[in-house]
């Protein structure tokens, strides 16, 4: 997603923090300002308000992610390093699957084989999600899990005006099965994930891109800090190299 994907200008570099939100400003035209200010307090609901957010669902989370990986596009391979804020809620139907939703903001960065920062080209916007997971417990300290889930991204070049701006919308399935083991406060899940992307960016032209890799491995580790509420680390490698942070109650 570089200038080859439409009138072959990029936009010039930014002094921008390696932080993945710090480029998203409230006046830029990817960033909804009412939602900007929505997910810090359902994070504050989340942490410190548990038996509010009980009152509505079984589930509710809040995560910060940051995945780098290779998009494939008619013109070449291109890096792709992706930084997310989201908020998922759940419920827990009564055979123990969980059916979720979630909302996030992306900040993206696609960077051509060059390496050039005059190339590189920048975006941000949101995304919506649903998902499905069920957990099946073996005995009292394994679980099998498995999970799959659909999000629509749509975002627009950063920095740019409406009338020039290059614009992003893709979609992403997403398959996984792990293995959790439980151990005190702490339960350990190594597991596999099947993630495919397939998207377009409109720009004087249009260009369709997808993910060169589909299959990555990873590890998450959960410590609980209450029996309803844990927080969540995740590494992961293959087509997606990164991980995230992640607060979570489930009841």
């Amino acid at each position: 997603m570089n200038s080859c994907c439409g009138s072959g200008q990029g936009i010039p570099p930014r002094a921008d923090s390696k932080f993945p939100f710090h480029s998203i400003e409230p006046d830029q035209p990817g960033c909804a300002r009412t939602g900007c200010k929505i997910l810090p307090v359902l994070l504050l609901l989340t942490l410190f308000f548990p038996s509010i957010a009980a009152a509505f669902w079984t589930g509710i989370s809040a995560r910060l992610a940051n995945f780098d990986s290779d998009w494939a596009f008619e013109s070449g391979t291109r890096e792709a390093q992706l930084g997310e804020l989201s908020f998922q809620i759940e419920e827990r139907t009564g055979s123990n699957l969980a059916v979720g939703a979630e909302i996030g903001y992306f900040d993206l960065r696609v960077i051509p084989p060059s390496d050039s920062p005059l190339e590189t080209l920048k975006f941000d916007g949101q995304y919506l999600g649903i998902y499905l997971r069920q957990p099946l417990r073996l005995n009292d300290w394994l679980t099998l899990h498995g999970s799959l889930g659909l999000r629509y991204s749509t975002g627009g070049e950063s920095g740019s005006s409406d009338d020039d701006e290059a614009e992003i919308d893709w979609t992403s399935t997403l398959f996984e099965l792990g293995l959790s083991l439980r151990y005190s406060n702490f339960r350990v899940t190594p597991y596999l994930v099947l993630h495919d992307i397939d998207g377009d960016i409109s720009d004087d032209g249009t260009e369709v891109f997808e993910m060169e890799e589909d299959a990555s491995q990873g590890i998450r580790i959960d410590y609980f800090v209450e029996d309803t509420a844990f927080i969540q680390f995740d590494f992961t490698t293959g087509g997606s190299v990164g991980g995230y942070i992640n607060f979570v109650r489930r009841y």
